[in-house]
């Protein structure tokens, strides 16, 4: 039992260099998973999620209604208010 636990303690040592890369590779794959994506389902009407993609800035996507009826997310563009001096010289 001793000589197990110290050889296993000796293989995670020397391979700990790779090892912590495959679980960090692993866990950006489980939250590109389990994060929600354009298209899919989604359970209430308005909801807004952040899509996370490897390589990309995390979106939000916000539970639409398409014409069939059904719920799917969608990119979420959120209104951009103007500044007062630009909404001023529009008026003039």
């Amino acid at each position: 039992m001793w000589k197990t636990t110290a050889h296993l303690r000796h293989q995670v040592k020397s391979h700990w260099g790779p090892l912590a890369g495959l679980l960090t590779g692993l866990m950006f794959v489980v939250v590109q998973l389990t994060t929600a994506h354009v298209g899919d389902h989604c359970g209430r009407l308005g909801q807004i999620a952040e899509e996370w993609r490897i390589g990309l800035p995390a979106r939000q996507v916000m539970c639409v209604a398409t014409l069939d009826g059904d719920l799917v997310y969608d990119h979420f563009l959120a209104p951009t208010r103007k500044p007062a001096s630009q909404t001023a010289s529009l008026l003039q």
